[in-house]
C-alpha cells in the first residue's frame, strides 16, 4: 500500500510541475540578509558642477553655497582659499575643486537614496573626513527640529552617520553609501516635514 501511494505522489509531481516547483521549494529554507543596510549610489559628469576650460565663479557661488553644509562650506575655503576667483587659478587647481565638489554632491544623492528620504535637503547632509583620510557621511537634522533649543533636543538623535565611498573616474565622480535605516527621531522631523508640505498644498488648493 505504501509503495502505491508513493508511486502515485511520483506520478502526481511528475505531471504538474508547478507542483513539483513547489515542492522542492517547500523544502528548501531561503535564509534572508541578516542586516537592516541599504546602498545608495550616485553618478555625476564633475563639468555639471564646474567647467574647467571655462569657469564662472559666480554660478559656483551660488551652487556652493545652496548645496554645502556650513561646515563644508568651512573646510572648502580651508582647502581652497580662492576657490570662488577660479580665473586666477590654473586648470589644474580648479580640476581638484571641481572634483571636491562634485565628490559632495553626489555623497549627497547617495545618501538620500540609501535613506529612502526624498525630503532630506543637501544641508541636512555633510562629508565629514576621518582620522587617516576615510570619509562619511552625515545625517545632521539639528537645525531644522522644529524646537532646537538646547533643552528641546536634550537625549534626541540628531546626528547619523553612514559609511561613503567617492571615487574618480576620468570626467566622472561616483559615491557609493551604505547606511542603516534612520533613526525614530531623524524620521519624526522628516515626517513633521512632510505634513507641513502637505498642509500647504491643501492651502494652495482650497
Amino acid at each position: 500500500m505504501t509503495a502505491v501511494l508513493s508511486r502515485a505522489v511520483e506520478v502526481v509531481l511528475r505531471c504538474a510541475p508547478g507542483k513539483r516547483l513547489f515542492a522542492d521549494a517547500a523544502s528548501q529554507m531561503r535564509l534572508p540578509f541578516p542586516l537592516a543596510l541599504r546602498l545608495g549610489t550616485d553618478i555625476i559628469a564633475t563639468n555639471r558642477i564646474l567647467c574647467s576650460a571655462n569657469p564662472d565663479s559666480k554660478r559656483l557661488t551660488r551652487l556652493a553655497t545652496r548645496f554645502l553644509h556650513p561646515k563644508e562650506l568651512d573646510d572648502l575655503n580651508r582647502r581652497f582659499p580662492s576657490w570662488a576667483k577660479l580665473e586666477s587659478e590654473n586648470e589644474s587647481k580648479r580640476r581638484q575643486i571641481a572634483s571636491w565638489l562634485a565628490g559632495r554632491w553626489a555623497a549627497k544623492e547617495a545618501a538620500k537614496k540609501a535613506w529612502d528620504a526624498t525630503l532630506l535637503s543637501f544641508r541636512d547632509l555633510r562629508v565629514e573626513t576621518e582620522i587617516g583620510g576615510g570619509v562619511l557621511i552625515v545625517c545632521d537634522t539639528c537645525k531644522a527640529d522644529a524646537d532646537s533649543s538646547p533643552s528641546g533636543i536634550k537625549g534626541k538623535v540628531t546626528e547619523q552617520t553612514a559609511q561613503l565611498s567617492i571615487s574618480h573616474d576620468g570626467d566622472y565622480t561616483i559615491a557609493a553609501v551604505i547606511a542603516a535605516p534612520l533613526h525614530i527621531d531623524i524620521s519624526s522631523v522628516l515626517a513633521t516635514r512632510r505634513a507641513e508640505a502637505e498642509a500647504k498644498l491643501v492651502d494652495k488648493d482650497a
